[in-house]
């Protein structure tokens, strides 16, 4: 159990660091006025299937017993929700916006949100 919960702690700390790199990389994109390319949607895809096995790696922790450990379990497991859901209700709402530059600066503001998101859920886990 020791094990898993240090590859879940890893895995959020991996997730903090590649959401801030996915908005710089989106913020770089609208400083260049260029759009999103495939190979940011493909990074994008990538930081949901982070999120997607954080996630799941969290739900066999609290099933053997170590959501008992958080103070308070509830919120913490909110946050990873909202962490896995909001990259696909982002990318289902923003795809069909016209302006590029508008979709280009919103998808970095939601990978700073992820980012907030997931120490946030840290913290709420460790107080």
């Amino acid at each position: 159990m020791d094990f898993l919960s240090d590859i879940h702690r890893g895995l959020a700390q991996t997730g903090i660091f590649f959401f801030i790199a996915l908005g710089v990389w989106a913020v770089w994109f609208r400083i260049r006025s260029r759009p999103l390319d495939g190979s940011w949607y493909g990074a994008a895809a990538i930081g949901e299937l982070l999120m997607i096995v954080e996630f799941l790696l969290g739900w066999v922790l609290y099933g053997q017993g170590l959501g008992g450990n958080l103070a308070r379990a509830f919120v913490h497991i909110l946050y990873a929700t909202v962490a896995v859901i909001t990259l696909p209700a982002a990318y289902l709402y923003l795809s069909r916006l016209q302006d590029e530059n508008v979709k280009t600066i919103l998808f970095a503001i939601v990978c700073f949100f992820l980012m907030e998101v997931i120490i946030r859920a840290r913290v709420v886990a460790l107080v």
